[in-house]
């Protein structure tokens, strides 16, 4: 009996052996497994806007590096122009995402990503999420401006990208422009205290990282400018005849012509400013480069340029314009201090913001100079009909980057419970679900190329309706 007995615990023991837990459905997109091979990354040069006048990459004096998996072929929905692939050969171990399953809202979607230190975990401020100044002391907004920062801090945020132009305006105390509208209650109404020197101090009592936001070339959503106030360097400009068309009045508002290289003087005079000032942790410009693709916008320079003997075609004359600002700007703020970074948020669709708004994220992306780190506004649901979030993620993980250059992934808050009009057959997914902020933010944690992500933009975190997306995504982000 006693043999019987031991013979029975001994098969019961191999049996419970026997038994192992299946495994979790790995957390990353879209191309299942693969073995270390070969792998193509592919560079595409829209024909129309690259030349290696350009856009030449020296391999001689850049490092570059390559991250997630690359895809064999670009959307041509991205832009008109019709992409040539340049092909280089890299012998590299596939990161082999996933794309996250489609899920009700109360189901888990992915296993926890363990999250780095060094994790970027930004919020935007925009102009849209200030409270006004006018009409109170310091003490009453800084209770404002306390409660804000209290409010990132809990929802697992580390850094704030904070409007301080939006326009051709300051929401600081500035000598060169008038205080904004949305700070002042009108532009150029005087404030008995500096609002942003409040805020940072809101922002640091509360460890939160900021970074001075501004729009360069834009002077006013509206094309009215009468409505620009006397001191607003853009009025002066206009009052005072307005020479080699250095303010441009559009349908859709007014600009500087980003052709004018006193108006990038203008601009960088403005961003030094902030920068003897205050102390932040970071000078931001987000997608508004060239205004429009109408010929008339930089006529005059553009024909300076080809009576000189230039020969570019207008469209990589452009690209070499932005370019030559943005250089600029990255020079300028390390010459005032080197700590400071660098960001670039453009378009998430690479090609048609380079064909629309002349903005060529390629060579900030693979060239030391430009910029410490790049935000593509990913703005896109996992169900977009043509331009799904994992598509979009992978297409910009696979671009060539300098190893200076950081990758955060812009993700959009303020589409949550609402329609996605132009998204085709996923209109309906922002309303269906309220896991796709947490889902987006374990996919981005999942592709190495990507060192954090910023969520656009403030308001949403309160906004009713986003009330359960906003849970899923602090604890996503707390995991």
């Amino acid at each position: 009996m006693k043999r019987l007995s031991s013979l029975l615990i001994i098969i019961c023991l191999l049996l419970a052996s026997c038994q192992v837990e299946a495994p979790e459905p790995s957390p990353t997109s879209g191309e299942g497994t693969t073995s270390p091979t070969e792998s193509i990354i592919q560079i595409y040069e829209p024909t129309e806007f690259f030349s290696e006048s350009v856009t030449q990459i020296s391999t001689e004096n850049t490092e570059i590096i390559t991250s997630g998996t690359s895809e064999s072929s670009v959307s041509s929905t991205e832009s008109s122009a019709k992409p040539t692939a340049q092909t280089t050969k890299l012998t590299q171990t596939p990161t082999n995402p996933t794309v996250p399953p489609t899920v009700k809202p109360t189901v888990p979607a992915t296993k926890p990503v363990p999250v780095t230190s060094t994790e970027m975990r930004a919020i935007w401020i925009s102009c849209y999420d200030y409270t006004s100044a006018a009409g109170k002391t310091r003490a009453q907004y800084k209770a404002v401006t306390d409660t804000m920062f209290r409010n990132i801090k809990a929802n697992g945020l580390n850094t704030a990208f904070v409007h301080l132009r939006a326009n051709s305006d300051a929401f600081y105390k500035s000598d060169i422009f008038p205080y904004s509208s949305y700070i002042a209650g009108k532009e150029g109404n005087s404030l008995p205290f500096d609002p942003f020197e409040v805020l940072l101090e809101s922002a640091k009592a509360n460890g939160i990282s900021v970074h001075g936001w501004i729009n360069p070339f834009r002077v006013s959503t509206k094309n009215n400018a009468s409505l620009l106030s006397a001191s607003n360097p853009a009025k002066k400009i206009l009052d005072s005849g307005n020479a080699e068309a250095r303010v441009c009045i559009l349908s859709n508002g007014i600009y500087y012509n980003p052709a004018h290289t006193e108006n990038h003087k203008l601009i960088l005079d403005g961003v030094r400013e902030i920068l003897r000032k205050y102390d932040i942790d970071g000078i931001h410009i987000d997608d508004y480069f060239y205004p429009t693709t109408s010929e008339g916008i930089d006529s005059v320079q553009y024909k300076a340029y080809r009576d000189s003997g230039g020969n570019l075609s207008l469209s990589k004359w452009r690209v070499a314009t932005v370019n030559s600002f943005v250089s600029a700007l990255y020079s300028a703020v390390k010459a005032v201090d080197s700590s400071v970074i660098v960001s670039i948020s453009p378009s998430g669709q690479i090609d048609k913001t380079l064909a629309e708004a002349y903005a060529d994220c390629r060579t900030w992306l693979s060239q030391k100079g430009y910029a410490d780190m790049i935000i593509p506004q990913i703005y896109f649901g996992f169900d977009h009909q043509t331009q799904d979030f994992n598509k979009l993620l992978r297409q910009w993980s696979s671009l060539p980057r300098h190893s200076s250059v950081k990758l955060v992934c812009g993700i959009a808050a303020y589409k949550c419970a609402k329609e996605d009009s132009y998204a085709g057959t996923g209109k309906k997914e922002w309303q269906t679900y309220s896991d796709i902020l947490s889902r987006q933010i374990t996919a981005i944690r999942s592709n190495k190329a990507y060192g954090g992500f910023a969520v656009f933009s403030y308001s949403d975190l309160g906004r009713a309706a986003c009330k359960t997306e906003i849970e899923n995504m602090k604890k996503t982000i707390n995991s």
